[in-house]
């Protein structure tokens, strides 16, 4: 405005104000969400990424597209990026260096499963500044580390492994639950590592549900020569050939594959990939903390005939 008349520039602006009936204030908190937006992305962008090292195969079997979602979520959970470092099934050590080294000169951490762990010493003694999470899996009590080929001093990393009592516990709960009213028998096929450790912790399970069913434990599908009046069965790294057997059992997985890949008798899934050790892993890595365990992830798709009310219970466990 100029000796008390209206600018050009002034006079467009007001009109464009009163078309759009947006009132200035209104603008002005546009503009500071749209500056804290910008200022997130940048923070976002700019802090130190995350990097997970897996092989071709994992990608394919566990789904690209879930793996995909799985990262952005954790991505947006943890404020910081995750990206995939995906290798070839028979990547050598120097390949998988690379790769790291190409993605980001200085993340936040790498994790390595417990297949790369003669990767994950060679880039822990290239950079020894960077903290390596080795996420071992399900191993028993007791188990060194030192064997994973990371050599003696296991100090030197964060060592992550699947809580074995926690998943059998839970296992034994869902048991429970899928047997309903029918008080059958339960088989459970469980590697022979982890064999004592799953039963007590499964056995655990039925008897905080108050059933303390009849269960009968295998190693390996070639000692199971069938039982009558199963009302569930439970397959933990062993007994595959079950599910092509026998059909119209409810079956808890413990699988990381793809769901849309595995049989409609599966009734639950227990999921301790990587992916979904990810995001607690990290905060345990932020905490400071070396040698923890992750509870797997439990996804219920429902299997055959499991009717709402069964559903609603597994989803509490």
């Amino acid at each position: 405005m100029v000796n008390g008349r209206p600018t050009p520039c002034s006079s467009i602006y007001d009109i464009i104000l009163k078309s759009m009936k947006i009132k200035p204030g209104t603008i002005a908190v546009i503009a500071a969400m749209t500056l804290a937006v910008l200022v997130t992305l940048i923070i976002f962008f700019t802090r130190s990424p995350v990097l997970i090292v897996s092989e071709l195969s994992f990608v394919l079997l566990y789904g690209e597209s879930r793996s995909r979602a799985e990262m952005s979520l954790s991505s947006l959970v943890l404020f910081r990026r995750v990206i995939p470092i995906v290798v070839a099934d028979d990547a050598d050590e120097d390949i998988i260096q690379f790769a790291i080294a190409e993605s980001s000169s200085q993340p936040f951490c790498v994790l390595f499963p417990l297949r790369f762990a003669r990767a994950a010493r060679v880039y822990r003694e290239n950079n020894p500044a960077i903290p390596v999470v080795v996420l071992e899996g399900r191993q028993s009590e007791g188990a060194n580390p030192a064997n994973f080929a990371i050599g003696r001093n296991t100090d030197d990393y964060f060592l992550y492994k699947t809580d074995i009592d926690a998943d059998f516990y839970r296992a034994g709960l869902a048991a429970a639950i899928l047997d309903g009213e029918k008080s059958g028998r339960i088989v459970v096929f469980v590697e022979a590592a982890v064999q004592t450790q799953a039963r007590q912790a499964f056995t655990r399970g039925l008897n905080d549900m108050e059933k303390p069913l009849e269960t009968s434990f295998f190693t390996t599908y070639a000692q199971f020569s069938g039982l009558p009046d199963l009302s569930c069965a439970v397959l933990a790294g062993v007994g595959a050939d079950f599910m092509e057997r026998y059909s119209d059992i409810p079956v808890i997985f413990f699988s990381w594959i793809n769901p849309d890949l595995i049989p409609i008798d599966v009734a639950v899934v227990v999921n301790d990939s990587p992916l979904a050790q990810l995001v607690p892993a990290v905060r345990m890595v932020e905490a400071g903390i070396m040698n923890g365990q992750i509870q797997s992830r439990i996804l219920i798709p429902g299997g055959r005939d499991i009717d709402k009310n069964t559903m609603k219970k597994l989803r509490k466990i």
